[in-house]
Parts: structure tokens; C-alpha cells; sequence
């Protein structure tokens, strides 16, 4: 078996489930499931929130060690269900290596969900989360207006590949001064229930868990980052928020 491609083929595999917000733990796992194919005792593979590292081990002619770097983040767990599956496949020995490569790349191109429907889940998700939260329903409408804003603005940023960080900056401060506005037009709503709702899909809730479990599982590195992250994340939201309702104090 081509060690080079089996290596490539667990980066590969690793790369799609850390970029669709797979824990570390799941993406090592996965990563050591496929060079299991190997029979090397020896091989390793590490996942840190941003790369990946993968090694097979030969007293005959050394290490051969691939590195990848990751810095794409989204969440897709149909993906992440797509690749446990593969490996699973690959290692009982029902797919070929080849087989596996071509699948992993179709995995990785398959389209992702439409923007006009993403868009449409960040408004039902903003008014959702403020009807659950005891808003009243124009609290909901005015924060489904606003969760679609701020999809719009999410998804433009994304095309450009803006930070997260600036990206909740800016989705806080647009969700602030969108509350502000509607809370004078329609002074009946609350701007409080408004803002809790719209910013609800801008929260870093699977980074701040999966860096848990990353601690949880002794994954120190990868855990505290994720966790930092989460916690800008967070500021970067109120910061924004409260800069945007300050302009209309």
C-alpha cells in the first residue's frame, strides 16, 4: 500500500471533520482508525485546533511525517457522520484505497446547505430563541428580522473570509443598532428580548464545547485554545452589541 497516499488520505479525512467542528478526540481517532490499515503499531496522528499531524514510523528508512495546516472553520455534521462512516468502510476493508480518495473528495466538494435557506435558519433561530425565552410575538418577528441581517452579514463576510472574531463583532453591533431601531419604531417590543434572540446563532456554544470535552479528554493544548477562542468570541459579541445600542442612547 502507498504509505504516502494512506497518510494524505487521513489528513484529508481529519481536515474535513476538524473543519466541520469535530472534536479533537473524534479527528485523532478517525485519523488512527484509517492508518490502523497501515498494521504499523507505531503510527500516530494529533490534531490541534488549527493542525494536523500524522507519522508512520520505519526502522528501514525513517519517519514519514505529513503536516497540515487547518484555518477554515464551519459546522457540518452531516459531513463529520460522512467520514466516521468511510473510515469504518475503508479499515473493514469494503472500499479500496482509491475508492476512499474519490469519496473523500466528493465528501468535500458536496455543496453545502443554500445561502437563501441559511439565511432563512438564522431568522427562524433569532425569533425562536426569543418566543422560547418569553418574548412576545412582535419581539420574535423583529428578532427574526434581525437573525436574517445578520445572516446576510455572516454569510457576505464569509465569502471573504473575514476572522469569526471581526465577524461576531460586527454581527453584535448590526444586532444592537437593528434592536435600537426597531425598538423605536415599534416601541411595544423589547429591545432586551430582541437582542438576546438575534444573537443566539452568533454564539460560540459547539466551540465552548467541544472545548470541554477536548479538556476533559487530556487534550490541554487544543482545549485551552478553543476555549480562548470562545471567550473573544463572546466579548467580541457584547462589545459589538454594546457599542450599537450606545449610538442610539
Amino acid at each position: 500500500m502507498d504509505e504516502n497516499a494512506l497518510l494524505k488520505l487521513a489528513l484529508d479525512a481529519g481536515e474535513i471533520m476538524l473543519t466541520s467542528g469535530a472534536e479533537t478526540h473524534r479527528v485523532e481517532d478517525t485519523m488512527h482508525h484509517i492508518l490502523s490499515v497501515s498494521h504499523n503499531t507505531e503510527a500516530e496522528a494529533l490534531a490541534m485546533s488549527t493542525l494536523l499531524i500524522v507519522s508512520l514510523p520505519s526502522e528501514k528508512r525513517g519517519s514519514l511525517t505529513l503536516t497540515r495546516g487547518v484555518h477554515n472553520r464551519s459546522v457540518n455534521f452531516q459531513k463529520i457522520c460522512e467520514v466516521n462512516a468511510l473510515s469504518r468502510d475503508f479499515v473493514s476493508g469494503r472500499l479500496c484505497l482509491a475508492q476512499t480518495v474519490q469519496r473523500i473528495e466528493e465528501i468535500r466538494n458536496a455543496p453545502s446547505f443554500s445561502p437563501l435557506l441559511r439565511i432563512f435558519c438564522y431568522g427562524i433561530a433569532a425569533g425562536g430563541f426569543t418566543i422560547v425565552l418569553n418574548g412576545t410575538p412582535s419581539d420574535g418577528l423583529a428578532a427574526f428580522f434581525c437573525g436574517v441581517l445578520i445572516g446576510i452579514m455572516i454569510i457576505l463576510l464569509g465569502q471573504r473570509q473575514t476572522p469569526y472574531f471581526f465577524t461576531s463583532l460586527l454581527g453584535g453591533f448590526l444586532s444592537g443598532v437593528a434592536a435600537s431601531l426597531f425598538h423605536r419604531i415599534l416601541p411595544s417590543a423589547g429591545m432586551d428580548m430582541i437582542i438576546v434572540g438575534s444573537i443566539m446563532p452568533l454564539l460560540p456554544g459547539i466551540t465552548m464545547t467541544n472545548a470541554i470535552r477536548d479538556i476533559m479528554e487530556g487534550n490541554f493544548i487544543s482545549g485551552n485554545s478553543k476555549l480562548v477562542e470562545a471567550l473573544l468570541v463572546a466579548f467580541a459579541i457584547a462589545g459589538g452589541v454594546g457599542f450599537g445600542v450606545s449610538l442610539f442612547a
